[in-house]
């Protein structure tokens, strides 16, 4: 990464702000409970407040297994919930609604880049893709699943195992689709956009815009060293989105759920650490050509 794109990594977790404002503002426009969208702002907010500090590489410093562990038992605590015409993608904590498979599938993809183990990141990768299969949740399962495949594929397997692992990723996401659920959409979740454009088309267009922000900087701030990891994610969250076109899919940060915020955030701080460390690296340069020097 280059000097002059580190100058801009401090303001990394502001991508998420244009669309937080414009969900934001949409859902008061149209008198939706005030609770609701201070909610998402709230925990928006907080998210880049936090994103100003420097982050210690805590990523790479974690063992893989252990967060593996409760994110898989927090996605099979979905299937104790009573679930919605049955569909099973959310646990509920109090008043909180949460959608697991959102908030922890950037977490277990970081996980499949970590492990050295090529049997185990395709294991768990099933294992994931077969829970959201059932859950049902086909943009999960087409996120994810491709967004997976990308990582496998740099791993160390045989054209075989990239084989199976492509017709594994399409069979399902073509069954996934097969069988998609008929959930009504909420106007200020999945129907958040149709909202916007009702304001005014150039209100409409500007939120579509501020969607396409948010995968951006996994793509532009993408070095040599995390190419592959930063890609995967910037793959995931854009077929989050796109998926919301075909379906009735929660469209993420600008409409109502933290699910998706928290999900997004634990992508930019894995995004954010190296950043510090490239300061600290250029400053130990200088001082060592300024002891030179002298």
């Amino acid at each position: 990464m280059t000097e002059q794109k580190s100058k801009f990594t401090q303001f990394l977790f502001l991508s998420i702000l244009p669309a937080l404002l414009f969900g934001t503002y949409t859902m008061a426009y149209f008198d939706i409970p005030r609770s609701l969208w201070m909610m998402n702002l709230g925990f928006g907010l907080t998210g880049i407040a936090l994103g100003f500090f420097r982050f210690r590489p805590v990523f790479k410093k974690v063992n893989p297994y252990p967060i593996i562990l409760v994110s898989m038992l927090l996605l099979l605590l979905t299937f104790l919930d009573e679930g919605y015409r049955d569909v099973h993608r959310w646990v509920s904590i109090g008043k909180f609604n949460l959608n697991i498979g959102l908030m922890v599938s950037p977490l277990i993809l970081i996980q499949i880049h970590k492990m050295e183990n090529q049997i185990m990141g395709i294991l768990v990768s099933l294992l994931t893709i077969i829970i959201f299969l059932f859950q049902p949740d086909a943009s999960l399962v087409t996120a994810f699943s491709v967004a997976a495949a990308m990582l496998l594929f740099k791993k160390n397997i045989s054209n075989t195992t990239k084989g199976l692992i492509l017709i594994s990723t399409i069979g399902a996401s073509v069954l996934a689709w097969f069988r998609l659920e008929s959930l009504p959409a909420v106007s200020y979740v999945e129907g958040i956009l149709s909202l916007a454009w009702e304001i005014g088309g150039f209100f409409g267009l500007c939120s579509v815009l501020s969607l396409m922000l948010l995968p951006l900087p996994f793509f532009i701030f993408a070095s040599k060293e995390n190419k592959t990891m930063a890609y995967s994610l910037g793959l995931y969250f854009s077929l989050i989105l796109l998926a919301t076109v075909f379906g009735n899919f929660p469209v993420m940060v600008m409409g109502y759920g933290i699910s998706p915020i928290i999900g997004y955030f634990i992508g930019l701080i894995w995004l954010g650490e190296g950043f510090p460390r490239f300061k600290e690296e250029n400053t130990y340069k200088s001082k060592s050509q300024n002891h030179i020097i002298l």
